[in-house]
């Protein structure tokens, strides 16, 4: 089941004996074996619930603390961290597990993969539940931050919600504690409006660097030369101004090698890392700039670091002007 499906019926759903926990994001793992501890065991200090290292964990122990019943509670949570190895070592061991769990204690065993065509995914099915902690989808992201800000007894509106993803990216650790700001900065109107998240997020001033971006690969040099005058005169420093267009840039020129090894638009910005909502915009940009600046970007971007950094006499905001026009002038193949 996927993670953020199941974090919100956690509590009304049955207790299992066996939680397979995996997936690369850090903050909807952490959120997952909370909530398999809170249905557990409701007392605010979690007593029962017991950790260990999957690399050092030791078969015996684990087992002895989940048939072990704690003073203060009914039932008993065991948490393995990092339980890959742990998994490789004692598969069969959890196979005869899987087959008979504890009647009170809860195993939770926290992993990086778990292929479903195994023996031992098969017998979870019967015991326990798999939950998919990889980082979500922007389509799934966008209601689980509505909701969150109705926690908050904040209105998250959807165009702010859309910039707050475009902004921080898909880390859930980091739209949680952004949206906790808002929320709180934003308490009188009970509304996060989308000036909110252009204001107060940190992350803010890359929207202008995106501006920037989008007006010199769009072929607007005197926008992107007018914005960046902007961006300097509010105390902006070039260099970390170019890290901020690099970071964006080097994005365009990987779904552009992608796109010219024949994959589709949609396919090649999600490999290079870019949101669903800015697969336009690096179609924009591919058509105005033509496959040969594109294949340049690396080398434009390294030369105009080490301009910036003192390998040239120029001023870093020349420096700065001179690759937006490199960026701007009409493509030529």
């Amino acid at each position: 089941m996927r993670g953020l499906e199941w974090l919100r019926s956690a509590s009304a759903q049955e207790l299992k004996p066996v939680y397979v926990i995996y997936g690369d994001d850090v903050y909807l793992r952490r959120e997952a074996v909370r909530a398999v501890v809170r249905a557990a065991l409701p007392e605010p200090d979690e007593v029962g619930a017991s950790r260990f290292e999957g690399a050092a964990a030791k078969l015996a122990d684990v087992v002895d603390e989940l048939y072990t019943l704690p003073f203060f509670s009914k039932r008993r949570v065991v948490i393995i961290d990092d339980a890959d190895p742990f998994v490789t070592s004692h598969r069969k061991e959890l196979e005869s597990y899987f087959e008979s769990p504890s009647a009170t204690g809860h195993l939770v065993l926290v992993v990086k993969s778990w292929p479903g065509n195994t023996r031992l995914a098969k017998l979870l099915v019967k015991s326990g539940l798999a939950v998919d902690c990889s980082t979500p989808t922007e389509a799934d992201l966008i209601p689980w931050l509505t909701a969150r800000a109705a926690k908050l007894d904040s209105k998250l509106e959807p165009d702010a919600a859309k910039l707050l993803l475009e902004l921080v990216g898909l880390e859930l650790g980091v739209l949680a504690a952004e949206l906790d700001k808002l929320s709180i900065s934003t308490a009188g109107s009970g509304k996060i409006l989308r000036a909110d998240v252009a204001r107060l997020v940190e992350a803010g001033r890359i929207e202008t660097i995106w501006k920037v971006l989008d007006a010199a690969t769009e072929g607007k040099g005197a926008m992107a030369a007018k914005l960046l005058d902007d961006l300097i005169a509010s105390g902006e420093h070039p260099v970390p101004l170019l890290a901020g267009m690099t970071y964006s840039l080097l994005k365009v020129h990987h779904a552009g090698r992608l796109r010219s090894a024949r994959l589709s638009l949609a396919d090649a910005c999600r490999t290079a890392g870019i949101a669903p909502f800015a697969f336009d915009r690096t179609a924009k940009q591919h058509a105005h700039l033509g496959p040969a600046r594109v294949d340049q970007l690396p080398a434009l971007l390294l030369k105009a670091d080490l301009d910036i950094k003192g390998g040239s006499l120029l001023d870093p905001r020349v420096v700065l002007e001179t690759l937006l026009v490199q960026l701007s002038q009409p493509r030529r193949d």
